[in-house]
């Protein structure tokens, strides 16, 4: 169930590249954008696509998503500037069905011009969210503003002990999985999910993502861990729960999410602590489906 709620998570939290702000935002000399865009509806039936969660990110030329719903660019464009690493799905208000309905194939291809500086890592992610605001703008006619408020949050922290995962090690080569767009691998091994390279800020995430489904607040990192690190997230056992009175048949309720969180938290020797932080939101002003190209 822990699995199959992160992979969940992957999809309506999903997934951006940072804390900073975006190129964009932070006046670039340039106006950064691909140099060659195909835009498509993915109109096969969802058991035809590839299996487990939509290939999408950056790649050595450009940037390339398949049967994806556009969320995914969307939240890989515009990063939270306070706080969390990623705008979760409650955090995007205005959002038609069809952006989270639809799957598009996207191909975008960098400039020759540009393709030196897109080669550089530390330049790579800036650039990115720059060129996919772009992107969007362009064919999707995408606009948006940014709202921020105090509201209720979980603080991730280090409980007495210490964290109970290690360090990733860069030699050591890693499954292959789902490439997170802020870095880091997730892999389900076994109904297992495996995190590989990843940092507390990708971490808590994914565990905001989970615990939407019951917790309902954002989750910010305040572990002071500033590595990246691999992380086994183990399902808890969390017995049998009795089964309601009104159920004839007896069957048993299905576990608490909020309870399966902070029991997954403690396992990897963290704890979560009640706080009040500036949530940001990313307001949908206006967007349209695409023109065939």
């Amino acid at each position: 169930m822990v699995g199959k709620l992160l992979v969940m998570g992957l999809l309506s939290c999903g997934l951006a590249m940072g804390q900073t702000p975006t190129a964009k935002e932070a006046a670039p000399a340039k106006q950064l954008a691909f140099d060659v865009i195909s835009v498509r509806q993915n109109l096969a039936a969802p058991t035809q696509r590839r299996n487990g969660p939509p290939q999408f990110g950056p790649t050595a030329d450009g940037y390339r998503m398949v049967g994806g719903p556009l969320l995914l660019p969307i939240i890989t464009a515009y990063v939270p500037q306070t706080g969390a690493a990623a705008f979760m799905g409650d955090q995007i208000k205005g959002l038609p069905d069809w952006v989270m309905r639809d799957a598009y194939d996207i191909d975008a291809r960098v400039s020759d011009g540009d393709m030196a500086e897109w080669q550089r890592p530390e330049l790579q992610k800036t650039m990115l969210q720059a060129m996919l605001q772009s992107l969007l703008e362009d064919r999707f006619k995408l606009k948006v503003h940014r709202e921020i408020k105090d509201e209720p949050v979980y603080l991730l922290t280090v409980a007495k002990g210490g964290p109970k995962f290690k360090e990733s090690d860069p030699t050591v080569e890693h499954p292959d999985g789902a490439k997170l767009p802020w870095g880091g691998v997730l892999v389900q091994s076994k109904g297992t999910p495996m995190l590989y390279d990843t940092s507390m800020a990708s971490l808590a995430t994914l565990l905001s993502s989970l615990g939407g489904q019951g917790a309902g607040r954002q989750i910010e990192d305040k572990t002071g861990l500033a590595g990246r690190y691999d992380i086994t997230i183990k399902p808890p056992d969390m017995g049998q729960a009795p089964p309601s009175p009104g159920d004839a048949g007896g069957a048993a309720a299905a576990p608490d999410p909020a309870s399966m969180l902070f029991t997954l938290v403690e396992a990897l020797g963290l704890k979560l602590e009640s706080g009040k932080q500036p949530v940001e939101t990313l307001v949908i002003d206006h967007i349209e489906k695409p023109s065939e190209n």
